[in-house]
């Protein structure tokens, strides 16, 4: 049975390594227990079990002659209107994305009908690889009317295309339509995101539009399911009668 004394350095310890963990980010390396303990003060013994307990809880991964890492988990989104920089940043990972494809397109019948514009009309197509903290999460696929952000350019596509398309051209998404499904991926999309084609997947579809109901924005995403995780919150009373 440990000490008070111990105790109390354990908890001590479990507190300093969370804070490190919340500064370093997820996919970062932890400094040596060597350096740490010197550092800190403390027998490397009781260091190396307060990283055993984190690695227990699942927030460190010890890779044998390699060292011990921030476990990248999952990113949890509340469903809504929030961008992929958004959620990334909000759990201290930084977002980053390589475009794929930046071309215009003429809408065919299917195109024109989801979009709710004339056949033919010109439409830009943009892919985009999305990252967090340099490592692929998710295949993004967007189509937008030329005529409703006619100065978009490829440097617009770096970052959120929500706040670049709200700041730069007056374009705003205020509500939209989703629907997730699991799937396993094709091999283009497994070799671009680095898992392997039995890796599970969420296709999610939006449409996006604005406060006058024009469709505004059409996206496809394709997420690694062990990256990415969706909540939905429920109100309202189950059972009430219909009135």
């Amino acid at each position: 049975m440990l000490s008070t004394s111990k105790t109390r350095t354990r908890d001590l310890l479990r507190g300093r390594l969370r804070d490190l963990i919340a500064e370093l980010g997820p996919g970062r390396r932890l400094p040596s227990e060597r350096d740490l303990s010197a550092e800190w003060g403390v027998a490397r013994m009781t260091l190396r079990a307060a990283v055993d307990e984190l690695v227990v809880e699942g927030l460190l991964d010890r890779r044998h002659g390699s060292g011990t890492y921030i476990v990248f988990s999952p990113v949890l989104r509340v469903i809504g209107l929030t961008s992929f920089t958004h959620d990334m940043r909000s759990r201290g990972i930084e977002p980053s994305s390589r475009i794929l494809d930046f071309r215009t397109i003429t809408a065919d019948d299917a195109l024109a009908t989801r979009l709710r514009i004339p056949v033919g009309s010109p439409v830009f197509w943009i892919s985009r690889l999305r990252l967090g903290n340099d490592e692929p999460v998710a295949i993004e696929s967007v189509s937008i009317p030329v005529s409703y952000a006619p100065h978009l350019t490829h440097d617009d596509l770096g970052g959120s295309l929500y706040e670049v398309l709200a700041a730069r051209h007056g374009l705003v998404a205020s509500a939209a339509s989703m629907r997730i499904e699991p799937i396993l991926p094709d091999p283009a999309s497994a070799d671009l995101l680095g898992i392997g084609a039995e890796q599970a997947c969420l296709r999610v579809r939006m449409v996006d539009t604005d406060r006058s109901g024009r469709v505004v924005m059409l996206a496809t995403c394709l997420y690694r399911g062990d990256k990415y995780q969706f909540r939905a919150e429920v109100t309202g009373a189950a059972g009430e009668a219909d009135s």
